[in-house]
C-alpha cells in the first residue's frame, strides 16, 4: 500500500453474510484480514437468523455498547453503521433513522448510511423529491444535535445517477448531509461509476467499494446489489474511481463490500497494489 495514502480499507460487514454466522464472526474476520476499519448493519427488531447467530446484522434494539466493546476489545474502528431505510416513508423511515443515530452516538460511529428506498408505482417525482426533503428536515435536525452525519447510498432510481444524488443533496443545506458513494450499484444501474463519482465527490465522506457485473441486475435488482465479487474480478473501474478520489484529497474510508472472507482476502490485496 503506498504510505502515502489517506485512505483507509474498511470491512463491510455484509461481506459476511454468506457465512450465516452472527456478529462476532465479522469482527473475528475483520482482525484476522489485518483490517482497522468495520461497518456493521443494524435492523429493527429481531428475525430467526438473527436469533440463533445466522446473521451478523444486529438488532438495534440491542445495546450498542456491547456492540463497541466487541469492536474496541478486537483493536477495530468503527467507520460507519449500515442503517439502510427508506426515506420515501414518511414514518417507518425517519423513525428507524432517528434510532440508528442513537445508536450510532453511543457506539462511537460519526456516519450513519442510508438510501431512498424503493419509489411506489403511484409516486411522482415531485411526490418523491417533498417527501424525501420533509423527511431530511427531521433526520438530519437530529444528527446535527448528535454531531451524526447522515450519508446517501447510490440504491434506488433517483441516487444510482449524478443528477439525483446532487438533487437530493440541494434539499437540504446542513453540513451533516452527504454522500457514501458504492461504486457497484452505480455501475449494476446502467451508468459510469467513474464520470459519476467525480461530478459528486466534493460530497463525499464515505465509499463503499464493490465490484459487479452488469449482468447481475436482475429483475428487481436493477439499481443495487447487497455484495459483489472480488474488487478487481468484475467491470468497474476501481483504479478510475480511486484516482478521482485521490485527486480530491478523499481520506475516508473504502469500505469493501463483496462476498466471503477469501472475495474479502482477494481484494484487499488487489487494493493494496493500487491505493
Amino acid at each position: 500500500m503506498n504510505n502515502m495514502s489517506k485512505m483507509k480499507l474498511c470491512a463491510e460487514a455484509d461481506s459476511f453474510r454468506h457465512a450465516e454466522r452472527d456478529f462476532k464472526y465479522a469482527v473475528q474476520m475483520t482482525k484476522e484480514l489485518g483490517l482497522e476499519y468495520i461497518e456493521p448493519e443494524v435492523m429493527t427488531g429481531r428475525c430467526l437468523l438473527n436469533v440463533y447467530g445466522y446473521c451478523n446484522i444486529t438488532s438495534i434494539e440491542d445495546d450498542p455498547m456491547e456492540m463497541r466493546k466487541l469492536i474496541e476489545g478486537a483493536g477495530l474502528k468503527v467507520a460507519c453503521l449500515s442503517a439502510h431505510s427508506s426515506l420515501l416513508d414518511t414514518e417507518y423511515g425517519v423513525d428507524y433513522l432517528k434510532k440508528a443515530i442513537r445508536f450510532a452516538y453511543i457506539l462511537g460511529a460519526p456516519i450513519v448510511n442510508t438510501a431512498e428506498g424503493i419509489k411506489p408505482g403511484w409516486m411522482t417525482d415531485e411526490d418523491a423529491f417533498r417527501i424525501m426533503k420533509y423527511n431530511l428536515d427531521t433526520i438530519l435536525k437530529m444528527a446535527e444535535n448528535y454531531d451524526i452525519t447522515l450519508t446517501i447510498e447510490p440504491h434506488g432510481v433517483y441516487t444510482t445517477n449524478a443528477e439525483g444524488l446532487l438533487k437530493i443533496m440541494s434539499l437540504s443545506d446542513s453540513d451533516k448531509l452527504a454522500i457514501n458513494f458504492d461504486t457497484g450499484n452505480v455501475a449494476i444501474a446502467g451508468n459510469d461509476s467513474v464520470e459519476t463519482l467525480k461530478a459528486v465527490v466534493d460530497r463525499v465522506v464515505h465509499v463503499h467499494l464493490k465490484d459487479v457485473k452488469r449482468e447481475q441486475a436482475t429483475e428487481g435488482h436493477e439499481t443495487g446489489v447487497t455484495a459483489g465479487m472480488a474488487i478487481g474480478d468484475g467491470n468497474v473501474d476501481i483504479a478510475g474511481c480511486l484516482d478521482v478520489l485521490r485527486q480530491h484529497n478523499y481520506d475516508g474510508c473504502l469500505s469493501i463490500e463483496c462476498s466471503g472472507v477469501e472475495a474479502m482476502r482477494k481484494s484487499i490485496a488487489f487494493l493494496e497494489g493500487i491505493i
